[in-house]
């Protein structure tokens, strides 16, 4: 996609997101029964959100809908999104499953001999890991039809899996979402060279949690800033419980 702004032409990269399954085909369903559709196609809004602006986004599904009548057709339609866009990159989001509720993690395909598509699946997975902090299980090649009928460098990307109770916890919760979408945006945008906008700071419901951390820096409770969301180790927060006891005591003398 060609632009031109004040005399100079500026490419904008063209990206295809695809959510996995969708329609009649729920995909892998949980044990709490949370259905991989639905996870997928929260997180490919969110991640087109991301993206808008530095490179153009389509989505293989707007909605709970099926491709094609069946799954040769389906998956085909999906590659024929990208192709008939010209689009530059292919990214399908999935849920992974296994029979053993034990199997955790994240790990991403690319097509085998794509030297392209092992650099983006490299780039996803590496921002994926980073930000959902699960198992890192690596890139891997597969001979998916999405992966393989696409004319463009294409990855396809298992956030978690459904089948471990966990990890189907965390996939189901928004929060969750949200950070597997930004990564999904940031690892597509180190493939392709641009920034991405900063995120804003959280605004309505969501401040809760940051004036919790003021207050509890303010008190002298924590020492700096964190992350409200971040899994805290025992030690601090056995640092945090001895000084609130300080606290407690020196007001009591």
């Amino acid at each position: 996609m060609i632009f031109f702004k004040a005399g100079v032409t500026v490419k904008v990269s063209k990206v295809v997101i695809d959510p996995g399954h969708g329609g009649p085909d729920a995909g892998a369903v949980g044990p709490a029964g949370v259905r991989e559709k639905d996870v997928t196609l929260a997180v490919a809004r969110r991640t087109a959100e991301y993206l808008a602006g530095p490179v153009a986004v389509r989505l293989t599904r707007e909605g709970d809908v099926a491709l094609g009548a069946d799954d040769n057709s389906e998956l085909g339609n999906r590659a024929k999104v990208a192709n008939d866009w010209g689009a530059d990159l292919f990214v399908s989001i999935h849920c992974n499953s296994a029979a053993s509720p034990e199997a955790r993690g994240t790990e991403t395909y690319f097509y085998p001999g794509s030297e392209e598509g092992k650099k983006l699946a490299a780039a996803l997975q590496k921002s994926l890991v980073g930000a959902l902090k699960l198992a890192d299980r690596g890139t891997k090649e597969a001979n998916f039809a999405v992966l393989r009928l696409t004319e463009c460098p294409a990855a396809l990307v298992e956030l978690a899996f459904i089948s471990n109770p966990q990890e189907e916890a965390l996939l189901a919760d928004p929060e969750f979402q949200d950070r597997a979408a930004r990564a999904l945006a940031e690892g597509t945008a180190s493939y392709l060279g641009v920034q991405l906008p900063q995120p804003q700071p959280p605004s309505g419901p969501e401040d809760w949690k940051q004036k919790i951390i003021a207050d509890a820096k303010k008190a002298g409770l924590i020492t700096q800033d964190h992350d409200p969301d971040e899994p805290a180790p025992k030690w601090f927060v056995l640092a945090t419980e001895l000084r609130l006891l300080e606290k407690v005591k020196a007001k009591k003398d």
